[in-house]
């Protein structure tokens, strides 16, 4: 069980260097459906495969992995009883979750897919918040990730929430939220750390990778869409799937680019 969880973290960790990202959502008239991240990793194997030592008779990688969380809970679960309540709650919550890995290193393939079916809106209400357990879990499960330092924080993927309340789609990076009394407050407090600081020379580094790769949104809903707050997102022909892409270096260089994606249905 540790590798497993290693295996997810290191791949999902490499995202943070560059690669295509694509986060799609398919709703149906109950606003339950499906939910997938996948990523192109494929840049980041032919930049490493172009560092190592041609001819050096080591075989090259293949690897085809199809991992069903339900399938993870029941083989582990005499070793998951043994760990703390908030654990195993943290566990159970990626129920019905799945991923797929691909790697080809004499094709330069390399992808992860990580999907889940819902059955309520609430399901996915907190979904990144389930992925980034799988990186807490990972690090706590392998030798020195306790005191990883300062890069051990690079193994996280981003905080966003999703909200659905009359006719609105919200999609809000939730370092940006503060949830009180029930009402929805959006605060923006700018403040570079070290671990900014790292990530930005790291990033000096892949400027023109950064802005070939691109992450895009698509959204499809039961009902025709009345208006996206984001500027240069399309909408579909029978007016019901919207997309919307943009490159990861302007989301490197602009962190409030996509605070708040917001799509309003007709009634």
């Amino acid at each position: 069980m540790k590798k497993l969880i290693l295996v997810l973290a290191v791949a999902v960790g490499l995202v943070t260097v560059s690669c295509n990202i694509q986060e799609r959502i398919v709703f149906n008239e109950n606003m339950g459906g499906s939910y997938e991240t996948g990523f192109d990793l494929s840049q980041i194997l032919e930049a490493t495969g172009s560092m190592g030592a041609s001819g050096s008779g080591v075989a090259s990688k293949k690897m085809d992995t199809l991992i069903r969380f339900n399938d993870v809970l029941v083989k582990y679960k005499d070793s998951i009883a043994t760990l703390p309540k908030e654990k195993q709650a943290a566990l159970q919550k990626m129920k019905n979750m799945t991923m797929r890995m691909q790697m080809d290193e004499d094709k330069n393939i390399f992808t992860l897919n990580i999907g889940k079916e819902f059955k309520n809106f609430s399901d996915i209400e907190f979904i990144s918040y389930e992925m980034d357990e799988m990186m807490n879990l990972a690090k706590e499960n392998t030798a020195g990730g306790q005191a990883a330092g300062p890069g051990g924080d690079m193994l996280k993927t981003d905080k966003v929430r999703y909200f659905f309340e009359n006719n609105t789609f919200k999609r809000v990076d939730e370092k940006l939220v503060d949830l009180k009394d029930g009402e929805e407050k959006l605060e923006v407090e700018e403040e570079v750390t070290e671990e900014d600081m790292m990530m930005k020379g790291m990033m000096g580094e892949f400027e023109d990778m950064l802005a070939e790769s691109k992450m895009t949104l698509e959204y499809v809903f039961p009902k025709k869409v009345k208006s996206v707050s984001m500027e240069g997102a399309t909408i579909s022909p029978d007016g019901k799937t919207v997309t919307f892409q943009v490159d990861l270096k302007t989301l490197m260089d602009n962190k409030k680019f996509l605070e708040n994606f917001e799509v309003v249905l007709e009634d």
